[in-house]
C-alpha cells in the first residue's frame, strides 16, 4: 500500500474534525420524537337496566366482583349478597350509571340505570281515592312529577294531592322533597318522595271572601235588659225580658237612645229575625257595644288569611349573656282558612283573639318590666252556605276600678279631708260577640274597583243652571 502523502493526511485529518463536530450538533427541536398519545376508549359497552322506584333486580356477573361505582347514588344504589351477585335497586327518579369491577380493577358490567316512578300504579291510587277526578301524570326533570287534569272543587284538588302524598308515603299536604334512607355501597340518602308539580285545573271558584265582625258587648244587655244570645246568635228572635221600649211597635225599628231611656217594666218583645249585624249597630249607637276590628278578607281555598289591628310589645331576652329582643303582638289578631267543598259549600276554620296588656302578673327583670296579657282566644271549624253567618259569642272579661270624689276644697283638709271623700268600685264585665260571612267569590276585571277620587268631573258655573251651584258629579 502506497503511503499518504503530508497533505493527504492534513486534509483526513481535517474532515475528520469536522464529521466530530457535525455529530455532536443536537437536532432541531421539530425533529424531537414526541411521546405517543392513545384516545381514550369505552372500556365496555353499557346495558340498560329499567327500574320502578322502590324496586331492584338482582344480577348474575360472569366473574367475581371486588368494587362497584354508582354515579349517583340517589338515583340507584347496591348490594353485594355475594361476590357474583348483584342487587341493583331505584331510590329516585333519575338516570345513573353503574360499574362492576373485580380485583383486578377490570370491568364485569357496565350497567345504565334508569329509574321511573310507577305512574300507572299511582293512577290506579288516586282514582280509587278521587274517582271524579280526571287526573294523570308526568315525570319532570330530576325527582319531579307533574300532576295535570281536571278536578270540580279544590277540595277534590285537595283530596288528589294528599293520595299522591300517601302514595309516596309523604306528609299530608306535602307537596314532595321528603327523603327517606337508603343502604347500599355507595354513600348519600334516598329520594323516593318525587317533587310534585300541580298543574290541576279547577273548574270552581277558588276564592273565599270573609267579612268577620268582633265587637265587645256590655253584659248589662244580658242583666239589664235581658237579651238572650243564645237565642239571638241560633238566628232566631231578639228577646229582652223587659225592652218593650226599645223598639217601635209599628215598624220594629229601633229607637234612638231607648237603651239610655226609661225601661217599661214587664213582658217580652220580639223584634223577629232581623240582621244580628243591625242589632250590634244599634247598641254601638247607644255605647252599650264597640266595634273592636271589622276585616274583610279574601283568600283561595285551602289557603290561611291573617288580620291584626293592635300593636307590638318589646320583650327583652338574656340567654348567655346575649341580649335579644322579640316582638310580641296584642290587639285583635285573626286566622282563617276556608275550603271549598261544593259550589256553595264552605269549611271555614276560623281562629280569632283578643287581647291587651296588664300590669296583672307583670314580671320585672333586669330593671325592665315584662307586660302580662289578659287573652280571649277561639278556635273553632264551621261549614255553612255562601252568604251564611255564623256567630261566636261567651268569651267574658271583668275589670274593675275604684273611684274616689269628694268636696272640692274640703276633701284637701289634712286629717279631715276623708270624711269629704266617697270612694266607689266599679266593676264593669264585658263579652267578646265575633259574626263571620262567608262569600264564594269571582276575581273583578281591572277597573271595576274605584279609589275616592278617580272618575270625578268638575262643574263649573258656566255649564250650570242659575239655581244650580258648582259642585262634583260623580
Amino acid at each position: 500500500m502506497r503511503p499518504l502523502s503530508s497533505l493527504q493526511l492534513v486534509s483526513l485529518l481535517f474532515f475528520f474534525q469536522v464529521g466530530l463536530v457535525q455529530a455532536n450538533v443536537p437536532e432541531p427541536l421539530s425533529h424531537v420524537a414526541s411521546p405517543s398519545t392513545h384516545a381514550l376508549t369505552q372500556v365496555e359497552e353499557q346495558q340498560t337496566l329499567n327500574l320502578v322506584v322502590k324496586q331492584g333486580r338482582l344480577l348474575t356477573l360472569p366473574r367475581a366482583v371486588s368494587s362497584v361505582l354508582v354515579a349517583d347514588p340517589e338515583v340507584a344504589n347496591f348490594q353485594l349478597p355475594s361476590p357474583r351477585n348483584l342487587f341493583v335497586f331505584a331510590k329516585g327518579a333519575g338516570t345513573t350509571t353503574l360499574y362492576a369491577l373485580d380485583a383486578r380493577d377490570r370491568v364485569v358490567a357496565a350497567i345504565e340505570v334508569v329509574a321511573q316512578h310507577d305512574l300507572e300504579a299511582l293512577t290506579q291510587a288516586v282514582e280509587s281515592e278521587v274517582p271524579d277526578a280526571q287526573v294523570r301524570f308526568a315525570p319532570a326533570s330530576g325527582n319531579g312529577l307533574v300532576v295535570r287534569g281536571h278536578v270540580r272543587t279544590p277540595q277534590q284538588a285537595k283530596h288528589v294531592m294528599q293520595a299522591i302524598n300517601a302514595f309516596f308515603g309523604g306528609d299530608e299536604g306535602d307537596s314532595g322533597g321528603g327523603q327517606q334512607q337508603g343502604q347500599g355501597g355507595g354513600q348519600g340518602s334516598g329520594n323516593s318522595v318525587p317533587r310534585i308539580i300541580n298543574q290541576l285545573n279547577v273548574e270552581l271558584s277558588a276564592q273565599v271572601n270573609i267579612s268577620v265582625r268582633i265587637v265587645e258587648v256590655s253584659r248589662s244587655l244580658s242583666t239589664d235588659l235581658g237579651l238572650n244570645w243564645e237565642l239571638t246568635l241560633k238566628g232566631g228572635d231578639y228577646f229582652f225580658r223587659n225592652g218593650t221600649a226599645l223598639f217601635d211597635s209599628a215598624t220594629n225599628s229601633f229607637i234612638p237612645d231607648a237603651m239610655t231611656s226609661g225601661i217599661v217594666a214587664g213582658g217580652t218583645k220580639s223584634i223577629g229575625s232581623a240582621s244580628v249585624g243591625g242589632l250590634l249597630n244599634a247598641l254601638s249607637s247607644d255605647g252599650l257595644a264597640t266595634v273592636l276590628a271589622e276585616p274583610n278578607l279574601t283568600a283561595m281555598s285551602g289557603e290561611t288569611a291573617g288580620f291584626a289591628a293592635g300593636g307590638e310589645v318589646p320583650i327583652v331576652i338574656v340567654t348567655n349573656n346575649n341580649v335579644t329582643i322579640d316582638y310580641k303582638q296584642y290587639g285583635v289578631i285573626m286566622r282563617m282558612t276556608p275550603t271549598l267543598l261544593s259550589p256553595n259549600r264552605i269549611s271555614l276554620h276560623i281562629a280569632p283573639e283578643v287581647s291587651d296588656l296588664s300590669n296583672d302578673g307583670a314580671v320585672t327583670f333586669g330593671g325592665n318590666q315584662i307586660p302580662a296579657f289578659k287573652v280571649r282566644r277561639a278556635d273553632t271549624t264551621v261549614e255553612l252556605a255562601s252568604g251564611q253567618s255564623f256567630a261566636l259569642a261567651g268569651m267574658l272579661r271583668s275589670s274593675s276600678a275604684q273611684e274616689v270624689s269628694g268636696v272640692p276644697g274640703l276633701r284637701d283638709i289634712p286629717g279631715l279631708g276623708r270624711l269629704f271623700e266617697t270612694e266607689r268600685n266599679r266593676q264593669e264585665d264585658t263579652e267578646l260577640v265575633i259574626i263571620a260571612t262567608a262569600y264564594v267569590v269571582e276575581p273583578s276585571n281591572a277597573g271595576d274597583f274605584q279609589t275616592p277620587g278617580q272618575g270625578i268631573e268638575t262643574l263649573d258655573a258656566a255649564t250650570l243652571p242659575p239655581s244650580a251651584s258648582a259642585g262634583y258629579l260623580f
